[in-house]
């Protein structure tokens, strides 16, 4: 959840791979074809939306910075559309 206001364009957080892996789990994120990596807290933990309030970016730590890209209020739940980098979605 926010804990500021955000408004478009904010980064939000940035996250840093904790592992990287050529295979996907429940937690990872794919950050290339064949690259898997798990974030820290508490990137790892957005929830999807097909709705989301944040998009990413690849960062210089091995995972993702998030950025608003829609006005999130304080308290707001950050929401991500796990389809902007997974090339296969499916359940682990």
């Amino acid at each position: 959840f926010a804990s500021k206001p955000f408004q478009v364009g904010d980064l939000v957080m940035s996250a840093t791979a904790r592992s990287i892996s050529a295979s996907r789990d429940s937690h990872s994120v794919q950050t290339g074809w064949d690259t898997h990596a798990t974030m820290d807290l508490p990137a790892r933990f957005i929830n999807h939306s097909c709705h989301a309030n944040v998009g990413v970016r690849d960062n210089d730590k091995g995972a993702f910075a998030f950025f608003a890209v829609e006005e999130i209020d304080e308290g707001g739940e950050l929401l991500l559309d796990y389809e902007t980098f997974e090339y296969e979605i499916g359940s682990m």
